[in-house]
Protein backbone atom coordinates (compact mmCIF):
# COMPACT_ATOMS: atom_id res chain seq x y z
CA UNK A 1 0.00 0.00 0.00
CA UNK A 2 1.43 3.14 -1.10
CA UNK A 3 2.08 5.22 2.70
CA UNK A 4 -0.32 7.96 3.57
CA UNK A 5 1.26 11.20 3.72
CA UNK A 6 3.63 12.12 6.54
CA UNK A 7 5.27 15.29 6.06
CA UNK A 8 5.21 18.21 9.01
CA UNK A 9 5.23 21.13 6.04
CA UNK A 10 2.24 19.11 3.88
CA UNK A 11 -0.02 18.91 7.36
CA UNK A 12 -1.57 22.68 7.34
CA UNK A 13 -2.93 21.90 4.44
CA UNK A 14 -4.32 18.49 5.69
CA UNK A 15 -5.24 20.45 8.63
CA UNK A 16 -7.34 22.54 6.72
CA UNK A 17 -8.96 19.84 4.69
CA UNK A 18 -10.20 18.12 7.63
CA UNK A 19 -11.93 21.29 8.58
CA UNK A 20 -13.61 22.36 5.47
CA UNK A 21 -14.05 19.03 3.75
CA UNK A 22 -12.49 15.58 4.92
CA UNK A 23 -9.14 13.53 5.05
CA UNK A 24 -8.73 9.79 3.95
CA UNK A 25 -5.69 7.86 6.57
CA UNK A 26 -4.55 5.08 7.60
CA UNK A 27 -5.66 3.95 11.08
CA UNK A 28 -3.93 0.74 10.89
CA UNK A 29 -1.85 1.51 14.16
CA UNK A 30 -5.17 0.35 16.02
CA UNK A 31 -5.35 -3.25 17.18
CA UNK A 32 -8.06 -5.46 16.25
CA UNK A 33 -9.08 -8.72 17.61
CA UNK A 34 -11.49 -11.12 16.55
CA UNK A 35 -13.71 -12.37 19.81
CA UNK A 36 -15.48 -15.90 19.00
CA UNK A 37 -17.45 -18.39 21.10
CA UNK A 38 -20.63 -19.00 22.80
CA UNK A 39 -19.77 -17.20 25.51
CA UNK A 40 -17.82 -14.04 24.05
CA UNK A 41 -20.52 -11.41 24.82
CA UNK A 42 -21.15 -12.27 28.16
CA UNK A 43 -17.18 -12.74 29.17
CA UNK A 44 -16.93 -8.94 27.71
CA UNK A 45 -19.85 -8.11 29.58
CA UNK A 46 -18.58 -9.22 32.85
CA UNK A 47 -14.74 -7.54 31.85
CA UNK A 48 -15.79 -4.16 30.58
CA UNK A 49 -17.67 -0.78 32.17
CA UNK A 50 -20.42 -0.75 29.58
CA UNK A 51 -23.24 -2.95 28.65
CA UNK A 52 -21.68 -5.26 25.91
CA UNK A 53 -24.76 -8.09 26.46
CA UNK A 54 -27.64 -6.00 25.26
CA UNK A 55 -25.12 -5.45 21.74
CA UNK A 56 -27.56 -6.16 18.73
CA UNK A 57 -25.47 -7.35 15.29
CA UNK A 58 -24.51 -4.25 13.52
CA UNK A 59 -24.49 -2.48 16.92
CA UNK A 60 -21.59 -1.54 18.87
CA UNK A 61 -20.10 0.73 22.25
CA UNK A 62 -17.21 2.17 23.78
CA UNK A 63 -15.82 0.00 26.96
CA UNK A 64 -12.76 0.21 29.60
CA UNK A 65 -10.64 -2.53 30.52
CA UNK A 66 -9.58 -1.69 34.30
CA UNK A 67 -7.38 -3.04 36.90
CA UNK A 68 -8.64 -4.32 40.01
CA UNK A 69 -8.24 -0.70 41.98
CA UNK A 70 -10.20 0.84 39.38
CA UNK A 71 -7.05 1.47 36.95
CA UNK A 72 -7.34 2.06 33.42
CA UNK A 73 -5.95 -0.78 30.88
CA UNK A 74 -7.45 0.40 27.72
CA UNK A 75 -10.55 2.00 26.03
CA UNK A 76 -11.81 -0.51 23.61
CA UNK A 77 -14.54 0.23 20.51
CA UNK A 78 -16.62 -3.37 20.47
CA UNK A 79 -18.25 -4.07 17.26
CA UNK A 80 -21.25 -7.07 17.48
CA UNK A 81 -21.03 -8.82 14.32
CA UNK A 82 -23.45 -11.43 13.29
CA UNK A 83 -20.89 -14.29 14.38
CA UNK A 84 -18.56 -12.45 16.39
CA UNK A 85 -17.04 -9.59 18.01
CA UNK A 86 -14.52 -7.28 16.70
CA UNK A 87 -12.25 -5.16 19.21
CA UNK A 88 -10.52 -2.17 18.31
CA UNK A 89 -7.82 -1.28 20.62
CA UNK A 90 -5.84 1.98 21.32
CA UNK A 91 -2.63 1.95 19.31
CA UNK A 92 0.12 -0.85 20.22
CA UNK A 93 -2.44 -2.59 22.88
CA UNK A 94 -3.52 -5.49 21.08
CA UNK A 95 -1.64 -8.02 23.00
CA UNK A 96 -2.15 -6.53 26.09
CA UNK A 97 -6.01 -6.58 26.16
CA UNK A 98 -5.54 -9.93 24.59
CA UNK A 99 -3.82 -11.21 27.47
CA UNK A 100 -6.25 -9.52 29.66
CA UNK A 101 -9.36 -11.60 28.33
CA UNK A 102 -7.58 -14.52 28.24
CA UNK A 103 -6.40 -14.16 31.84
CA UNK A 104 -9.87 -13.85 33.15
CA UNK A 105 -11.50 -17.05 30.82
CA UNK A 106 -11.89 -20.24 33.15
CA UNK A 107 -14.07 -22.00 31.63
CA UNK A 108 -15.82 -19.98 29.11
CA UNK A 109 -16.16 -20.66 25.67
CA UNK A 110 -14.24 -17.98 24.13
CA UNK A 111 -11.42 -17.35 21.41
CA UNK A 112 -9.47 -14.20 20.78
CA UNK A 113 -7.58 -14.09 17.56
CA UNK A 114 -5.20 -10.83 16.69
CA UNK A 115 -6.10 -9.83 12.97
CA UNK A 116 -3.65 -7.09 13.33
CA UNK A 117 -1.64 -8.81 10.43
CA UNK A 118 -4.55 -10.08 8.45
CA UNK A 119 -6.58 -6.96 8.36
CA UNK A 120 -6.15 -2.77 8.31
CA UNK A 121 -8.06 0.55 8.73
CA UNK A 122 -9.07 3.66 6.96
CA UNK A 123 -10.79 6.12 7.74
CA UNK A 124 -12.04 9.26 6.55
CA UNK A 125 -12.79 12.04 8.87
CA UNK A 126 -13.46 15.81 9.03
CA UNK A 127 -16.54 18.20 8.86
CA UNK A 128 -17.75 16.67 5.79
CA UNK A 129 -17.38 13.56 6.44
CA UNK A 130 -20.95 12.06 6.15
CA UNK A 131 -21.34 13.88 2.97
CA UNK A 132 -18.14 11.55 1.29
CA UNK A 133 -19.14 8.61 2.98
CA UNK A 134 -22.84 8.71 1.44
CA UNK A 135 -21.67 9.15 -1.99
CA UNK A 136 -19.31 6.67 -1.64
CA UNK A 137 -21.17 3.76 0.49
CA UNK A 138 -24.97 5.57 0.59
CA UNK A 139 -26.98 7.56 2.61
CA UNK A 140 -28.07 4.75 4.92
CA UNK A 141 -24.75 3.53 5.71
CA UNK A 142 -23.54 7.53 6.69
CA UNK A 143 -26.13 7.96 8.58
CA UNK A 144 -25.13 4.53 11.26
CA UNK A 145 -25.31 6.01 14.89
CA UNK A 146 -21.67 6.17 16.66
CA UNK A 147 -19.99 2.90 16.63
CA UNK A 148 -22.66 1.14 14.65
CA UNK A 149 -21.32 -0.84 11.83
CA UNK A 150 -22.50 -2.44 8.50
CA UNK A 151 -20.92 -4.31 5.83
CA UNK A 152 -20.63 -2.89 2.65
CA UNK A 153 -18.79 -3.17 -0.79
CA UNK A 154 -16.93 -0.72 -2.85
CA UNK A 155 -15.42 -1.55 -6.11
CA UNK A 156 -15.69 -5.48 -5.34
CA UNK A 157 -13.68 -4.70 -1.98
CA UNK A 158 -15.57 -6.10 1.01
CA UNK A 159 -15.59 -3.19 3.69
CA UNK A 160 -16.40 -2.71 7.17
CA UNK A 161 -18.07 0.43 7.69
CA UNK A 162 -17.93 1.67 11.25
CA UNK A 163 -19.20 5.35 12.85
CA UNK A 164 -15.99 6.24 14.40
CA UNK A 165 -15.21 8.49 17.01
CA UNK A 166 -15.83 12.17 15.45
CA UNK A 167 -12.02 14.59 14.45
CA UNK A 168 -12.90 17.49 13.06
CA UNK A 169 -16.47 17.11 13.24
CA UNK A 170 -17.25 13.57 12.15
CA UNK A 171 -15.56 10.24 11.22
CA UNK A 172 -15.84 6.97 9.91
CA UNK A 173 -13.57 3.43 9.92
CA UNK A 174 -13.44 0.98 7.16
CA UNK A 175 -11.70 -2.14 8.05
CA UNK A 176 -11.03 -4.72 4.98
CA UNK A 177 -8.71 -7.45 4.99
CA UNK A 178 -4.75 -6.22 5.03
CA UNK A 179 -4.52 -6.79 1.25
CA UNK A 180 -7.35 -5.16 0.12
CA UNK A 181 -6.63 -2.14 1.24
CA UNK A 182 -4.50 -0.54 -1.51
CA UNK A 183 -7.11 -0.91 -3.87
CA UNK A 184 -9.62 0.40 -1.56
CA UNK A 185 -7.56 3.29 -1.13
CA UNK A 186 -7.19 3.60 -4.86
CA UNK A 187 -11.23 3.12 -4.98
CA UNK A 188 -11.90 5.78 -3.08
CA UNK A 189 -9.71 8.73 -4.20
CA UNK A 190 -11.02 7.86 -7.77
CA UNK A 191 -14.92 7.96 -6.46
CA UNK A 192 -14.51 10.98 -4.02
CA UNK A 193 -12.65 13.39 -6.41
CA UNK A 194 -10.74 16.07 -4.04
CA UNK A 195 -10.90 14.06 -0.90
CA UNK A 196 -7.64 14.69 0.49
CA UNK A 197 -5.68 12.16 2.45
CA UNK A 198 -3.34 13.18 6.60
CA UNK A 199 -0.32 11.64 8.16
CA UNK A 200 -0.09 11.15 11.63
CA UNK A 201 1.49 14.82 12.18
CA UNK A 202 -2.13 16.13 11.46
CA UNK A 203 -4.24 13.32 12.97
CA UNK A 204 -2.49 13.75 16.18
CA UNK A 205 -3.59 17.57 16.30
CA UNK A 206 -7.02 16.62 15.09
CA UNK A 207 -7.07 13.77 18.15
CA UNK A 208 -5.53 16.49 20.95
CA UNK A 209 -7.86 19.05 19.97
CA UNK A 210 -10.87 17.02 19.88
CA UNK A 211 -9.99 15.93 23.68
CA UNK A 212 -9.99 12.28 22.70
CA UNK A 213 -7.40 10.56 25.26
CA UNK A 214 -4.92 7.88 24.04
CA UNK A 215 -3.24 4.31 24.79
CA UNK A 216 0.00 5.46 26.94
CA UNK A 217 -0.53 9.28 26.91
CA UNK A 218 -4.05 9.66 29.24
CA UNK A 219 -5.33 6.16 29.11
CA UNK A 220 -2.72 4.57 31.74
CA UNK A 221 -3.11 3.02 34.90
CA UNK A 222 -2.79 6.16 36.76
CA UNK A 223 -6.24 7.11 36.09
CA UNK A 224 -9.48 6.11 36.12
CA UNK A 225 -12.32 6.16 33.87
CA UNK A 226 -13.52 8.98 35.50
CA UNK A 227 -10.97 11.17 35.44
CA UNK A 228 -10.43 10.67 31.53
CA UNK A 229 -14.02 11.79 31.17
CA UNK A 230 -14.55 8.35 29.59
CA UNK A 231 -18.51 9.08 31.35
CA UNK A 232 -20.18 7.42 27.83
CA UNK A 233 -18.08 4.26 28.41
CA UNK A 234 -19.28 3.39 31.40
CA UNK A 235 -22.57 1.79 32.54
CA UNK A 236 -23.64 2.45 36.08
CA UNK A 237 -26.80 0.19 36.12
CA UNK A 238 -25.36 -3.05 34.31
CA UNK A 239 -23.72 -4.60 37.36
CA UNK A 240 -20.54 -6.43 38.17
CA UNK A 241 -16.76 -5.96 36.21
CA UNK A 242 -13.56 -5.56 36.92
CA UNK A 243 -13.09 -2.83 38.60
CA UNK A 244 -16.62 -2.07 39.11
CA UNK A 245 -16.78 -1.30 43.20
CA UNK A 246 -14.17 1.19 42.75
CA UNK A 247 -15.80 3.04 39.87
CA UNK A 248 -19.08 2.93 41.66
CA UNK A 249 -17.86 4.24 44.85
CA UNK A 250 -15.89 7.30 43.12
CA UNK A 251 -19.29 7.84 41.42
CA UNK A 252 -21.40 7.99 44.77
CA UNK A 253 -19.19 9.98 46.71
CA UNK A 254 -17.98 12.26 44.37
CA UNK A 255 -14.40 11.13 45.11
CA UNK A 256 -13.04 12.48 41.32
CA UNK A 257 -10.19 14.58 42.05
CA UNK A 258 -8.79 15.34 38.94
CA UNK A 259 -9.97 15.83 35.17
CA UNK A 260 -8.73 15.58 31.34
CA UNK A 261 -8.57 18.63 30.24
CA UNK A 262 -8.36 20.31 26.61
CA UNK A 263 -5.06 23.41 26.74
CA UNK A 264 -4.61 25.85 24.56
CA UNK A 265 -1.19 26.96 24.69
CA UNK A 266 1.13 29.95 23.90
CA UNK A 267 4.22 31.04 22.70
CA UNK A 268 5.20 27.73 22.34
CA UNK A 269 5.09 23.62 22.05
CA UNK A 270 5.67 21.96 25.59
CA UNK A 271 6.58 18.49 26.10
CA UNK A 272 4.14 15.71 27.55
CA UNK A 273 4.89 15.59 31.39
CA UNK A 274 5.19 19.74 31.51
CA UNK A 275 3.47 20.69 35.15
CA UNK A 276 0.41 22.91 35.18
CA UNK A 277 0.52 25.49 37.54
CA UNK A 278 -1.91 28.17 38.84
CA UNK A 279 -0.98 31.19 40.87
CA UNK A 280 2.56 29.65 41.01
CA UNK A 281 0.93 25.89 42.63
CA UNK A 282 1.29 22.76 40.64
CA UNK A 283 -2.88 21.93 39.57
CA UNK A 284 -1.37 19.03 37.29
CA UNK A 285 0.09 16.91 34.54
CA UNK A 286 0.75 17.54 30.34
CA UNK A 287 -0.07 14.50 28.57
CA UNK A 288 -0.15 15.43 24.95
CA UNK A 289 0.82 18.54 23.10
CA UNK A 290 0.85 19.49 19.26
CA UNK A 291 1.05 22.55 17.52
CA UNK A 292 -1.93 23.46 14.62
CA UNK A 293 -0.25 23.16 11.58
CA UNK A 294 0.77 26.46 9.81
CA UNK A 295 -0.17 28.42 13.25
CA UNK A 296 1.85 29.43 16.41
CA UNK A 297 -0.85 28.12 18.68
CA UNK A 298 -0.33 25.00 20.05
CA UNK A 299 -3.36 22.63 21.37
CA UNK A 300 -2.81 19.86 24.44
CA UNK A 301 -4.25 17.55 26.65
CA UNK A 302 -3.67 17.27 30.54
CA UNK A 303 -5.24 16.13 34.39
CA UNK A 304 -5.85 18.91 36.24
CA UNK A 305 -7.47 19.46 40.01
CA UNK A 306 -11.11 18.89 39.17
CA UNK A 307 -11.47 22.99 41.01
CA UNK A 308 -8.89 24.26 38.48
CA UNK A 309 -11.03 22.56 35.33
CA UNK A 310 -13.07 25.79 34.57
CA UNK A 311 -13.46 26.75 30.76
CA UNK A 312 -11.84 30.27 30.58
CA UNK A 313 -9.31 29.83 33.58
CA UNK A 314 -5.43 30.47 32.52
CA UNK A 315 -2.69 28.41 33.93
CA UNK A 316 0.98 28.03 33.17
CA UNK A 317 2.50 25.10 32.03
CA UNK A 318 6.19 24.68 33.14
CA UNK A 319 8.43 23.12 30.55
CA UNK A 320 12.11 23.12 32.31
CA UNK A 321 13.05 27.03 32.01
CA UNK A 322 10.07 27.85 29.99
CA UNK A 323 7.01 28.67 31.62
CA UNK A 324 3.85 29.43 28.98
CA UNK A 325 1.09 31.00 29.29
CA UNK A 326 -2.38 28.45 28.65
CA UNK A 327 -6.09 28.22 29.17
CA UNK A 328 -8.37 25.41 29.72
CA UNK A 329 -11.12 25.11 26.67
CA UNK A 330 -14.27 23.49 27.10
CA UNK A 331 -14.65 20.02 27.25
CA UNK A 332 -15.27 18.14 23.49
CA UNK A 333 -16.81 15.29 24.24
Amino acid sequence: MSPMPNDPAAAAGEYRAAHADAVLTDRSELGRLEITGKDALDLLHRLTTNDVRSLQPGQGTTAAFLTGKGRIVDLVTLHRLEDRLLCLTGPGRGAAVAAYIDRYTFREEVRVEDRGRSHGILGIFGARASGRVALLFGREAAGLPLHHSVATAIDGLTVLLARAFPLAGDGYHLIAAAGDLPALRLAILRRAEGLAEAGPVCMEVLRIETGQPAAGRELTEDYNPWEARLDEAISLTKGCYVGQEVVARLNTYRKVTKLLARIRVDGGLPVPGARLESAGQPIGILTSAARIPGEERAVALGYVRDEDAAPGKEIDVVDGDRRLRAAILEPAR
